[in-house]
């Protein structure tokens, strides 16, 4: 595997973890394997090495223990789908995307239940949507549906792509990736899992709005330079699919030059969060309070995945800034 070096990346925020880290992955370790969600003791291994829990304890280190849990075993979840999606075999043509697609929705819009013997990662959901419920309101509920159906559009747009044999434009892949990575279904969460209660005309506010995007791309953006290394070795259309590899394309660089586009345009978009956020208070003393509370998290979010990813996981094997300090592959 050829590793690319990444830029260190400029993100002066100061990352938290949350207290209950441990329990949380023991819980979610043990949750993979009750929905064997995992069935060969090297791929629970591989899993374990990926350590999703602590990706989570950062990105929320506030949240209640029983909601961080659910969350964890959430995201666990869709990054197993994310390796379905990549998988040869599975999910091979429109029917099979929409047979997954409506089972998904299925749960969340007509509260079907599926069962172990329906498939591992539809029984799995259902458990998580059915917990997710008992802590949370319709109002919410909703929002976290039209989250998914975000995701599966973006989903779809790349899939439908990759089999016609499209390349993405640079701003249609801006405009989609936040969906891609999910990144909307974290920020969206925090009334779950940070307790920040807004409301929907402040979350609508443009000020705040580009707040909330740029932070989610951020993080994939972050995402798509250190998973480059491992996407270009698995996947024959992971360049197309990556902002490092959209870069090179539009601008005719090289690896090195579209890796450099990438990290500038990254912390060009840290600093404008920066200089946007003070002027973001426009509203009552509690709403602002609350909204301060957001923002921080929003911060959080940004340096969490950048400290998981440089220092925790061995999921995107990289060389980081000039230390070259190596991720070692998984097996």
């Amino acid at each position: 595997m050829r590793l690319h070096r990444i830029p260190i990346l400029y993100c002066p925020f100061i990352g938290a973890i949350h207290p209950l880290v441990n329990e949380i992955e023991e819980h979610t370790l043990q949750w993979l394997l009750d929905f064997k969600l995992v069935k060969e003791y090297d791929t629970y291994l591989r899993y374990k090495r990926n350590k999703f829990p602590l990706f989570i304890a950062r990105t929320f280190p506030h949240g209640e223990f029983i909601d961080i849990c659910t969350w964890c075993d959430l995201n666990s979840l869709l990054f197993i789908v994310d390796d379905l999606f990549d998988a040869d075999d599975s999910i091979r043509d429109k029917g099979s995307f929409e047979e997954f697609q409506g089972r998904i929705m299925n749960i969340l819009q007509q509260d079907r239940s599926y069962y172990p013997e329906d498939g591992p990662v539809f029984a799995a959901f259902t458990d998580i949507w059915k917990r997710l419920c008992l802590r949370s309101t319709p109002a919410w509920q909703r929002k976290f549906i039209g989250c998914i159906k975000k995701m599966f559009e973006g989903l779809y747009w790349q899939f439908k792509n990759i089999h016609l044999g499209l390349y993405p434009e640079l701003d249609d892949y801006l405009k989609i990736r936040q969906y891609l990575g999910a990144s909307h279904l974290s920020t969206d969460s925090l009334e779950v899992t940070g307790k920040i209660y807004l409301p929907e005309e402040v979350y609508q506010h443009p000020m705040v709005a580009r707040l909330t995007e740029i932070s989610r791309n951020c993080v994939c953006f972050a995402n798509d330079l250190f998973s480059l290394s491992k996407e270009s070795e698995e996947s024959q259309n992971a360049g197309e699919y990556n902002l490092v590899g959209v870069l090179k394309r539009r601008y005719a660089l090289s690896w090195e030059g579209a890796i450099g586009k990438a990290a500038e345009l990254h912390d060009e978009l840290v600093r404008e969060f920066v200089f946007l956020s003070p002027k973001a208070f426009f509203f009552d003393s509690p709403t602002n309070g609350m909204l301060a509370k957001y923002i921080r998290a929003l911060e959080i979010q940004m340096i969490a995945n950048i400290e998981w990813s440089t220092r925790e996981t061995d999921r995107y094997p990289h060389i980081y800034g000039d230390a070259q300090q190596k991720i070692e592959l998984y097996n």
